[in-house]
């Protein structure tokens, strides 16, 4: 045995390292020609690129702010001085969704960004003196203050003090109690908020009678804006909306920063010990856990059905509905619809209906496959003992979505590139010469900022990112694959106890660390082509999608006029969709096959048709229990660290800002970290109950099911001619799993 075969004898079911041959190969070269086809693009699109017009902000001259060697390379903030006038003069950009995108407004490059508002601040920006400015260039007061977000000055909302007054309520002015009290008579307020209000007065606070007279008193507190010349109440509408924006996202951002580590602790490190927490109890409680998941999906399916009959408003009438339905289409617009309810009662009898036949099939399929419910609890129980053996397998899945994100990463940025090259790029001196010449015709503004991208830069984009989507199904399927292998090494490395006569786990793993490395060194070195082969079928499958869905957003107008061309694309992406599923479930079943057996892709895949085939309601009831407790661990790690982020973050003494934004982060990374362990679980139990059958097909006993794993199938050992369920009939390699 090599240094990196781990297992000594896998009795011809697993294949050491030793013992493999690379796989697929005509598929790698195809991968590896088509990966060295984009590095050629990169290469393109960065001596091509202008990727600095989406690093630095460029000002109204087209000079970027803060570029080594630009005109403006010691002013590196951007400031707007006019963006109320801009919002007026390319206000039908925003009727597109692309219009933030394609917004143009006035920008000049400053040192710093103006703080505050001066009505004697004698300050300007821009004019003659402007670097590369002309000399009729002109010159702007700051208007409002702003805060710097990205090297942007974006405006912020300010209000300043104005008029203060003390207001009297009661007694009403002209009152005879107020007369008596004061001596003479008051004049009433006049309220400009409130002009239907006449009854108040203005206490002098200097005047201790009018104090003593009041017996309601308020101060009204005013405060003013000062909006530039020209200004309309749209534009001061969408200039608050932007500085809303803009102190929402500073709001955010200062959420992240000042609680950094509270959502590091709390998001990344609490998830590992609650996940822990869990498989202990799957330990300990498998058996009622995976019942309590059974029956709440069964009470699921009946609430909704009860509720479907109940908002069909007579649920002794469901079946005639459905029948007068079927035999008479035009007959449903007699029926009477649920008043102020979106849906009529004949969806709802229908949908009812459906969900009846679905909670009685479920009901049945659970009673039917009993016996495989017993074997997926005791894999279950065995899973558990994988993750206490190898935890560094739940930590494996980070590498992957690092390297994920170094994909979307180098998707974005070379796109970048890409989309930038050779590109007359949207000034705002090209935006005002449009405006100029059609006044704000949204037709001309539209043929300005949707220039059809040249062919050859569709071509590289194309290229790019379907080469991106590649690479990312391979680091995915690197991972699963990798993960799969090290639970099959861990499964066949049991053998019989010598002192106890029981079947035991043999190996030393040491936290798993080596074993899950040399299993990945495996994996590439072998079956690096077997991962680019179903990868790229899942690239396809995803570039359909993406394909179908573009057509849908292009065609929307249409299908609102035309029905059967709606019900057509529905239908193609519902079949779209089930496909897509049905391949990724084949896929990285087939990856588990490739992991154990050393096989090719498409011997992976015949022989997860055969095991489909054989063992069909227990891979039914693994991935149904599966899902389920993978959603409620999935979903109780990250309200559980949410929560107690909050609760820290809440107690913090100085407070720190926004504990609620903090707490959304901490969901989010909580969950990215909690999915990726509940995907370990899933691949684990594929796995376990792929070992196992193949182990029972292969041996009579079956050699290296551990003692807990065979009581919890129900075999007798002592059988001689086969395999036996204790409570139910023989079986062998060649019978159906439903017995």
């Amino acid at each position: 045995m090599t240094c990196c075969d781990l297992v000594d004898d896998g009795s011809g079911i697993f294949k050491p390292m030793s013992k493999r041959w690379c796989t697929d190969i005509l598929c790698l070269l195809i991968f590896v020609v088509y990966s060295a086809a984009m590095f050629v693009v990169m290469g393109f699109s960065l001596a091509n690129g202008q990727i600095n017009y989406l690093l630095y902000p460029y000002d109204y001259t087209t000079s970027f702010c803060g570029l080594s060697g630009s005109r403006t390379s010691g002013m590196s903030k951007a400031f707007y001085p006019r963006l109320s006038q801009d919002l007026i003069e390319q206000a039908s950009l925003f009727t597109t969704p692309s219009g933030f995108v394609n917004f143009r407004p006035y920008t000049l490059c400053v040192s710093s960004c103006p703080r505050s508002f001066s009505l004697t601040s004698d300050t300007t920006y821009g004019g003659p003196s402007y670097p590369g400015a002309a000399s009729d260039a002109p010159s702007y007061y700051v208007l409002t203050g702003t805060d710097e977000f990205f090297n942007r000055c974006l405006p912020r909302q300010d209000t300043n003090p104005a008029l203060n007054r003390d207001i009297c309520g009661a007694p009403a002015c002209g009152s005879s109690q107020l007369v008596t009290c004061l001596g003479h008579n008051i004049s009433c307020a006049v309220i400009d908020s409130s002009p239907s209000v006449t009854t108040t007065w203005v206490v002098d606070t200097s005047n201790a009678t009018q104090t003593g007279c009041c017996n309601k008193e308020v101060k009204e507190a005013n405060t003013q804006r000062f909006l530039p010349k020209g200004t309309t109440a749209q534009a001061q509408a969408d200039e608050r909306r932007y500085a809303t924006w803009v102190s929402q996202a500073l709001g955010i951002y200062d959420s992240f920063i000042e609680n950094r580590t509270q959502i590091l602790v709390t998001g990344l490190a609490l998830p590992f010990a609650l996940a822990m927490v869990w498989f202990v109890l799957l330990f300990l409680f498998a058996g009622i856990l995976v019942l309590i998941a059974l029956l709440f999906f069964l009470a699921c399916l009946v609430g909704a059905t009860i509720y479907f009959f109940y908002m069909s408003q007579n649920a002794s009438s469901t079946s005639a509905i459905l029948t007068a339905t079927l035999g008479n289409f035009s007959a449903v617009s007699s029926i009477p619809s649920i008043p102020n309810a979106g849906i009529s009662s004949t969806a709802y009898a229908i949908l009812a209906v459906i969900f009846t036949v679905l909670t009685l099939l479920y009901i049945v399929f659970v009673v039917l496959s009993r016996q495989a419910i017993f074997r997926c609890i005791a894999i279950i129980r065995e899973v558990t003992k994988v993750f206490f053996a190898l935890p560094f397998m739940c930590v494996w899945p980070l590498v992957s979505v690092v390297l994920s994100f170094g994909v979307v990463a180098y998707a974005v940025g070379i796109g970048g590139f890409i989309m930038t090259q050779n590109r007359d790029q949207n000034t705002f001196a090209s935006m005002h010469a449009a405006l100029n010449a059609s006044g704000t015709s949204s037709s001309t503004l539209s043929s300005l900022v949707n220039q059809s991208p040249e062919v050859r830069i569709a071509i590289l984009a194309t290229i790019h990112f379907v080469g991106c989507i590649w690479w990312y199904f391979c680091v995915m399927s690197s991972s699963y694959t990798t993960l799969s292998r090290a639970c099959a090494v861990w499964f066949f490395s049991h053998g019989v106890d010598e002192a106890s006569g029981e079947v035991k786990q043999k190996g030393s793993f040491f936290f798993g660390t080596r074993v899950v490395l040399v299993c990945f060194w495996c994996v590439i070195w072998k079956h690096l082509g077997s991962i680019a082969f179903g990868s790229a079928i899942l690239t396809l499958m995803t570039v359909l999608r993406i394909v179908l869905n573009l057509i849908s957003y292009y065609t929307k107008d249409l299908q609102k006029s035309n029905c059967l061309l709606r019900m057509v694309i529905c239908c193609t992406q519902c079949c779209l969709y089930c496909l897509d599923r049905t391949v990724k479930f084949i896929t990285y079943y087939g990856y588990i096959f490739v992991a154990i057996e050393g096989s090719t892709f498409c011997g992976a895949c015949i022989s997860t048709f055969g095991f489909i085939m054989k063992y069909p309601s227990q891979m039914g009831v693994n991935r149904m229990v599966a899902n389920l407790l993978s959603c409620l661990i999935s979903l109780s790690i990250p309200f559980g660290c949410a929560f107690v982020g909050f609760i820290w973050i809440d107690q913090m003494n100085p407070l720190r800002p926004q504990p609620a934004t903090a707490a959304v982060f901490i969901f989010l990374l909580s969950y990215v970290v909690a999915s990726s362990i509940t995907d370990v679980f899933k691949c684990c139990i594929d796995t376990i109950f792929v070992c196992a059958f193949k182990d029972l097909e292969e041996h009579t006993p079956p050699k290296f099911m551990s003692t807990a794993l065979r009581a919890g199938f129900g075999l007798d050992d002592a059988a001689p001619s086969g395999v036996e369920l204790k409570s139910g009939p023989a079986v062998t390699s060649s019978t159906d799993d439903k017995a």
